[in-house]
Protein backbone atom coordinates (compact mmCIF):
# COMPACT_ATOMS: atom_id res chain seq x y z
CA UNK A 1 0.00 0.00 0.00
CA UNK A 2 1.08 3.45 -0.69
CA UNK A 3 -0.33 6.87 -0.31
CA UNK A 4 0.13 9.87 -2.46
CA UNK A 5 -1.20 13.16 -2.40
CA UNK A 6 -2.00 14.99 -4.83
CA UNK A 7 -1.85 19.28 -4.14
CA UNK A 8 -2.57 20.33 -7.81
CA UNK A 9 -4.19 19.50 -10.82
CA UNK A 10 -0.54 19.84 -12.06
CA UNK A 11 0.16 17.40 -9.67
CA UNK A 12 -2.86 15.13 -10.95
CA UNK A 13 -1.55 15.28 -14.62
CA UNK A 14 1.93 14.05 -13.76
CA UNK A 15 0.37 11.28 -11.36
CA UNK A 16 -1.49 10.70 -14.36
CA UNK A 17 1.62 10.50 -16.78
CA UNK A 18 3.87 8.40 -14.98
CA UNK A 19 0.63 5.86 -14.17
CA UNK A 20 -0.17 5.54 -17.82
CA UNK A 21 3.96 5.24 -18.45
CA UNK A 22 4.28 2.24 -15.78
CA UNK A 23 0.64 0.20 -17.28
CA UNK A 24 2.58 0.39 -20.17
CA UNK A 25 5.91 -1.44 -18.84
CA UNK A 26 2.84 -3.89 -17.04
CA UNK A 27 0.58 -5.78 -19.27
CA UNK A 28 -0.84 -7.64 -17.28
CA UNK A 29 -2.63 -5.00 -15.47
CA UNK A 30 -5.10 -3.13 -17.57
CA UNK A 31 -7.96 -2.19 -14.19
CA UNK A 32 -7.81 -0.02 -12.13
CA UNK A 33 -10.60 0.17 -9.66
CA UNK A 34 -10.96 4.18 -8.42
CA UNK A 35 -13.11 4.40 -5.55
CA UNK A 36 -13.80 7.81 -3.64
CA UNK A 37 -16.70 10.15 -2.90
CA UNK A 38 -18.16 12.76 -5.51
CA UNK A 39 -16.05 15.46 -6.24
CA UNK A 40 -13.05 13.16 -5.19
CA UNK A 41 -11.26 13.33 -8.56
CA UNK A 42 -12.43 9.84 -10.13
CA UNK A 43 -13.31 11.74 -13.70
CA UNK A 44 -10.43 14.08 -13.26
CA UNK A 45 -7.35 11.49 -13.15
CA UNK A 46 -8.80 9.35 -16.06
CA UNK A 47 -9.33 12.11 -18.09
CA UNK A 48 -5.95 12.89 -17.80
CA UNK A 49 -4.31 9.22 -18.45
CA UNK A 50 -6.41 9.06 -21.19
CA UNK A 51 -5.06 12.43 -22.57
CA UNK A 52 -1.64 10.92 -21.94
CA UNK A 53 -2.20 8.00 -23.86
CA UNK A 54 -2.01 7.82 -27.93
CA UNK A 55 -5.33 9.44 -29.63
CA UNK A 56 -6.13 10.64 -25.61
CA UNK A 57 -6.55 14.41 -27.85
CA UNK A 58 -9.29 12.54 -29.79
CA UNK A 59 -11.01 11.43 -27.04
CA UNK A 60 -14.03 13.40 -25.41
CA UNK A 61 -13.76 11.95 -21.04
CA UNK A 62 -16.74 12.46 -19.15
CA UNK A 63 -17.99 10.96 -16.32
CA UNK A 64 -20.21 7.85 -17.09
CA UNK A 65 -22.73 8.01 -14.86
CA UNK A 66 -25.77 8.07 -16.99
CA UNK A 67 -24.04 6.00 -19.93
CA UNK A 68 -22.40 3.89 -17.54
CA UNK A 69 -19.93 2.83 -19.98
CA UNK A 70 -17.38 5.52 -22.36
CA UNK A 71 -15.07 4.02 -24.49
CA UNK A 72 -12.52 6.08 -25.79
CA UNK A 73 -10.33 5.92 -28.91
CA UNK A 74 -6.98 5.53 -27.22
CA UNK A 75 -3.59 2.80 -27.70
CA UNK A 76 -4.43 0.87 -25.56
CA UNK A 77 -8.37 1.34 -25.95
CA UNK A 78 -9.86 3.10 -22.75
CA UNK A 79 -13.24 1.20 -21.37
CA UNK A 80 -14.33 3.99 -18.26
CA UNK A 81 -17.10 2.86 -16.67
CA UNK A 82 -19.34 3.86 -13.34
CA UNK A 83 -21.34 1.17 -11.55
CA UNK A 84 -22.52 3.62 -9.01
CA UNK A 85 -25.74 3.08 -10.45
CA UNK A 86 -25.59 -0.68 -11.13
CA UNK A 87 -25.29 -2.43 -7.86
CA UNK A 88 -25.77 -6.41 -8.58
CA UNK A 89 -25.43 -6.08 -11.96
CA UNK A 90 -22.57 -5.02 -14.37
CA UNK A 91 -22.31 -3.39 -17.30
CA UNK A 92 -22.02 -5.87 -20.71
CA UNK A 93 -19.23 -3.59 -22.03
CA UNK A 94 -17.55 -4.21 -18.59
CA UNK A 95 -17.92 -8.36 -18.40
CA UNK A 96 -16.70 -8.30 -22.18
CA UNK A 97 -13.65 -5.69 -21.36
CA UNK A 98 -12.83 -7.62 -18.22
CA UNK A 99 -11.73 -10.63 -20.57
CA UNK A 100 -10.03 -8.70 -23.05
CA UNK A 101 -6.37 -8.07 -22.03
CA UNK A 102 -6.03 -5.56 -24.90
CA UNK A 103 -7.73 -2.80 -22.91
CA UNK A 104 -7.65 -0.93 -20.29
CA UNK A 105 -10.45 -0.55 -17.45
CA UNK A 106 -11.02 2.45 -15.59
CA UNK A 107 -13.65 1.50 -12.88
CA UNK A 108 -15.34 4.60 -11.03
CA UNK A 109 -17.45 3.33 -7.51
CA UNK A 110 -15.15 0.35 -7.85
CA UNK A 111 -16.68 -0.79 -4.58
CA UNK A 112 -19.68 -2.15 -6.53
CA UNK A 113 -17.81 -4.60 -8.65
CA UNK A 114 -18.47 -8.26 -7.12
CA UNK A 115 -15.29 -9.97 -5.62
CA UNK A 116 -15.63 -12.81 -8.49
CA UNK A 117 -15.39 -10.42 -11.58
CA UNK A 118 -11.90 -8.68 -10.01
CA UNK A 119 -9.54 -9.94 -12.42
CA UNK A 120 -5.90 -11.47 -10.83
CA UNK A 121 -3.75 -8.39 -11.11
CA UNK A 122 -5.67 -4.73 -10.84
CA UNK A 123 -4.74 -1.43 -9.12
CA UNK A 124 -7.41 -0.37 -6.39
CA UNK A 125 -6.95 3.60 -5.95
CA UNK A 126 -9.04 5.41 -2.83
CA UNK A 127 -8.77 8.94 -3.76
CA UNK A 128 -9.97 11.60 -0.54
CA UNK A 129 -10.08 15.27 -1.13
CA UNK A 130 -8.13 16.84 1.90
CA UNK A 131 -6.61 19.74 2.98
CA UNK A 132 -3.54 19.64 1.06
CA UNK A 133 -5.76 18.80 -2.40
CA UNK A 134 -6.31 14.72 -2.92
CA UNK A 135 -5.33 12.26 -0.84
CA UNK A 136 -4.80 8.72 -2.65
CA UNK A 137 -4.41 5.19 -1.64
CA UNK A 138 -2.72 2.29 -3.92
CA UNK A 139 -3.54 -1.19 -2.76
CA UNK A 140 -2.04 -3.70 -5.89
CA UNK A 141 -3.70 -7.20 -6.12
CA UNK A 142 -1.11 -9.68 -7.94
CA UNK A 143 2.23 -10.13 -8.38
CA UNK A 144 2.63 -7.58 -11.24
CA UNK A 145 0.56 -4.91 -10.07
CA UNK A 146 2.89 -5.00 -6.81
CA UNK A 147 5.48 -4.49 -9.27
CA UNK A 148 3.34 -2.26 -10.93
CA UNK A 149 3.39 -0.12 -7.91
CA UNK A 150 6.87 -0.29 -6.05
CA UNK A 151 7.65 1.27 -9.43
CA UNK A 152 5.27 3.80 -9.77
CA UNK A 153 5.74 4.97 -6.07
CA UNK A 154 9.72 5.34 -6.87
CA UNK A 155 8.88 7.35 -10.19
CA UNK A 156 6.87 9.45 -8.22
CA UNK A 157 9.74 10.42 -5.91
CA UNK A 158 12.11 11.01 -8.41
CA UNK A 159 9.43 13.45 -10.10
CA UNK A 160 8.93 15.53 -6.96
CA UNK A 161 12.86 15.88 -6.33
Amino acid sequence: MAQITLATLDDTRCFADLLVRALGNAPEVKTLLLRGDLGSGKTTLTRFMVLGLPGGTEAEVASPSFTLCNHYPTVPPVLHCDLYRCPGSLPEDLLEALDNLRTLIIIEWAEFLPDQERPEEYLDIALKACEEGHLLTLQACGLKAEALLRHLCEQWTVSRV
